[in-house]
């Protein structure tokens, strides 16, 4: 019985020095960096602007507040690549980019971040509800942003205006993970025009 238990011992050992030996592919990095001057940034030539905007920061499910780079292939499923994560979470990342193009907007004297110890005239809320390559039946996928923004009055504390905001960009083949971020990137930039052109 012992001879026997060492023998298994000996076959589990060289079999995890085995696979300890196997090497694993290199983790690659991606970030969202969209062209800031592909954006229609008029200024306004009417009075100088008055108010800074405050951006609240974005409410996410845990999927999107981590590095995962997710993508579903199933109505109800979704998984991570295993090999590639985001520089920062996709949430942390989108607001520096809303808070960036706003201010090259010039809609606002200034567009502070939720940290801020500063007073502002309004606050931008928005919930990130999908941010994800999505992968069809028919072999074809896009990467998808869905997102809602709510304006507030900070002097009254009253919702102004609230609106839903989706781009849908196809993802070129091979569908990866290299695909998905390019065609995020694109969604993002979709996104970020609107809701520009929105707050004007």
């Amino acid at each position: 019985m012992k001879n026997r238990d060492f023998i298994l011992l000996a076959a589990l050992l060289i079999g995890v020095t085995g696979c300890a030996g196997e090497k694993l592919p290199p983790v690659s990095t991606y970030t969202l960096s969209p062209e800031l001057n592909t954006f229609q940034l008029s200024k306004s030539s009417e009075a100088k602007p008055a108010s800074i905007l405050m951006l609240g920061r974005i409410r996410s499910t845990h999927l999107f507040n981590g590095r995962d780079i997710i993508y579903s292939d199933a109505r109800y499923g979704q998984n991570s690549y295993a090999y590639s994560r985001w520089s920062d979470s996709p949430t942390t990342m989108l607001l520096l980019i809303f808070q960036e193009a706003l201010e090259k907007s010039g809609r606002y004297v200034a567009v502070v971040p939720y940290s801020s110890q500063s007073e502002s005239d309004f606050l931008l809320e928005s919930t990130l509800f999908d941010f994800s390559h999505s992968i069809n039946d028919d072999g074809t996928s896009s990467g998808i942003i869905r997102m809602r923004f709510s304006l507030i009055d900070k002097n009254t504390n009253r919702v102004i205006a609230s609106r839903d905001f989706v781009a849908t960009v196809p993802v070129a083949l091979p569908m990866n993970a290299s695909g998905a971020v390019a065609a995020l990137n694109k969604a993002v930039i979709i996104v970020t025009q609107e809701l520009i052109d929105w707050l004007k």
